[in-house]
């Protein structure tokens, strides 16, 4: 993912002195080999006298010489979108170099042991990542001791945080991500997990990156992270929207109490039928209500439950005038949720009945799920056109169905 904002840092690499000396001292980064996701950008500041790290949250004294930050920018952690981490390169006041420290997950290191007193490669400063995580180390073995915990992040993890919000660069440059924006950053982690090999022999020169000064770095983030979830809704494949069935799918179809006009008055749900619902719209699906009956029914019964404005789009063969699986009902829901036909294949129908709801989906080319918990409907396709896609026995197994087919989707290349 690179983003079209990337270009407004290309011409700032060396200015003046400042810049010449962090352009000199700029180290050089040992990755997984992998690793998915390398640093894009640098920030420094070449500081004097001690003061507060302008980029994170540390005190710093140069002593008696000079002090090189480097904020380094990714655009990813496995884990979630934006890294910024930190080494720090203290010159004596002969220019010569004194310490290196560095940022792992919130703390401050400083890169010595008693075998080895700099981080220094061919005379060049040279330090570790940790797979995934870009937490930074003096030698591989300090990675080595949590290589369990980063394997299960790259792994189990991937994409678990979605868009980072806790930042110091405040809702300014996160613009208020939707539910969907941070399902599609899960994806395109998830996509991405890897088993990290532990062989770093993929480099990375910090003088090959975009090196600019941090307040240049700094004004430039929000509008790189804006530019990144905006190119995720392009790039990323998902599902563009789930369409439910009501009786045996979400209500109990044994426990309606109806009226004289066959209007369901009351009924109990499918146990985690609520739930469903509300993880459903959670992770940012859109949600339409396809089902056969008089519209009082789904009023009150999902209306009772606080359900029925989780729906963005409603066809009730009530109000359509006719029943499932005629390819009108799915129309109808799908028209108002503006999606045109070509989309339908990223369109799911959940439904109890192979008749209705699996035969009419499959005849639009939307992907079927069947729901078996009830038995109050036959179980047998009578036909090839009644074979469902996919089957859940019961609607908590709904959420990580829809998750493995979106991760199944073609990917698209911006």
């Amino acid at each position: 993912m690179v983003g079209p904002s990337l270009a407004k840092l290309e011409s700032s690499h060396v200015n003046n002195a400042m810049d010449a000396l962090a352009y000199e001292w700029a180290p050089r980064i040992r990755f997984d080999a992998k690793e998915p996701f390398l640093p894009l950008a640098v920030g420094h500041t070449v500081i004097q006298e001690p003061q507060k790290s302008p980029s994170s949250k540390f005190q710093l004294d140069p002593g008696n010489g000079t002090l090189i930050e480097y904020a380094i920018w990714w655009d990813w952690d496995i884990e979630h979108l934006y890294e910024l981490e930190h080494v720090w390169v203290y010159l004596d006041a002969d220019g010569q170099l004194a310490k290196v420290e560095a940022s792992a997950h919130g703390k401050l290191r400083l890169l010595a042991d008693d075998d080895i007193t700099q981080p220094l490669e061919d005379g060049r400063v040279t330090v570790f990542s940790e797979p995934g995580k870009h937490a930074i180390a003096l030698r591989p073995e300090w990675l080595l001791k949590n290589k369990n915990s980063t394997t299960e992040k790259c792994i189990i993890s991937a994409g678990s945080g979605g868009i980072h919000t806790t930042n110091p660069f405040g809702a300014e440059a996160f613009g208020q991500p939707t539910a969907l924006s941070h399902r599609l950053a899960k994806l395109y982690m998830k996509r991405r997990a890897f088993t990290p090999s532990f062989d770093f022999s993929k480099v990375v020169d910090l003088r090959d990156t975009v090196l600019t000064t941090w307040e240049t770095l700094e004004k430039w983030i929000p509008e790189r992270i804006q530019a990144c979830i905006a190119e995720l809704h392009e790039t990323v494949p998902h599902l563009e929207a789930i369409c439910l069935d009501s009786g045996d799918t979400m209500v109990d179809e044994s426990t309606e109490i109806k009226d004289e006009n066959e209007v369901v008055l009351e009924a109990d749900l499918i146990p985690g039928a609520a739930d469903m619902v509300r993880d459903l719209a959670a992770n940012g699906y859109r949600l339409a209500l396809v089902a056969d009956g008089p519209r009082g029914t789904f009023v009150n019964v999902l209306g009772h439950y606080q359900l029925w404005d989780y729906f963005e789009a409603y066809a009730i063969s009530g109000d359509v005038g006719i029943a499932k699986p005629a390819a009108l009902m799915f129309e109808t829901a799908l028209n108002a949720l503006h999606i045109a036909p070509s989309d339908y294949n990223r369109v799911v129908m959940v439904g109890n009945n192979l008749e209705r709801d699996i035969k009419g989906a499959n005849a639009l080319g939307l992907i079927s799920i069947w729901i078996s918990w009830s038995k109050r409907r036959s179980h047998t396709p009578a036909n090839e056109s009644e074979v469902p896609d996919y089957e859940i026995k019961t609607p908590s197994d709904l959420i990580g169905l829809l998750e493995r087919i979106e991760l199944s989707l073609a990917e698209n290349k911006a």
